[in-house]
């Protein structure tokens, strides 16, 4: 049936893409991918990775083109334009389960918050991978960013509690060694004296013999005066 032209004119025409802007690059990928779908029987995960491909592979179709291409409603044409290819794989995994959510519990706070400080720079995906992996639980963005917001592990409540700088410059080893490297000003210990200032010798030396002093007046002869 991929080869049937006439089906693949009127599923251009069900989607409204005019035949003037059918380029030849457009129709190559469009009859892929509706060959694909025909092929794969046109099941909800081929028709999901079909509109991913054709928002993301720069083909110049409109959205609501895409839209009416896949058999899906705008709006979630429009949701799935913003995901990644991992978020839509399991998206894909949850509608295919049966039950799309699960529960997070507040005992896995702590498991939780390790793997982010232990991980900063952990995308929101690692996190859902390591949920999933750890208690085999699958669960929504939404449900996580309002766990993390509640137990105050999400980015701005870490970034607010994070210091920026040390309260004091003695818990910076650099501003430490800068300050001892300073000049002694008024208000600061006098820096010790050099070694050569102090005498070695423990006993303090003799002082200088005093001149000899004048002869009493009582050794002199006696003068009497008449």
């Amino acid at each position: 049936m991929a080869k049937d032209g006439t089906a693949f004119e009127q599923w251009l025409d069900e989607a409204r893409i005019p035949q003037r802007s059918r380029s030849p690059q457009q129709l190559a990928v469009l009859q892929a991918a509706f060959a694909f779908l025909q092929q794969s029987g046109n099941d909800y995960a081929s028709r999901r990775i079909v509109a991913h491909f054709l928002l993301n592979c720069q083909l110049g179709l409109k959205l609501a083109q895409v839209a009416r291409l896949v058999g899906v409603t705008r709006p979630t044409a429009s949701r799935q334009n913003k995901l990644s290819s991992r978020q839509v794989v399991r998206q894909i995994q949850h509608r295919l389960a049966g039950r799309p959510y699960g529960k997070l519990l507040p005992r896995y706070a702590g498991p939780i918050a390790q793997f982010v400080v232990a991980h900063p720079q952990a995308s929101r995906e690692d996190l859902l991978d390591f949920i999933e992996t750890t208690w085999n639980l699958r669960v929504s963005l939404t449900a996580l960013h309002n766990f993390l917001k509640k137990y105050g592990l999400d980015r701005q409540s870490l970034q607010e509690t994070t210091p920026t700088e040390p309260s004091h410059p003695a818990h910076n080893e650099q501003a430490l060694l800068e300050l001892l490297d300073q000049p002694p000003v008024s208000g600061l210990p006098v820096p010790c004296p050099a070694e050569d200032f102090f005498w070695t010798d423990p006993v303090c030396r003799r002082l200088p013999a005093a001149p000899p002093s004048a002869p009493l007046v009582a050794d002199r002869p006696a003068v009497f005066l008449r």
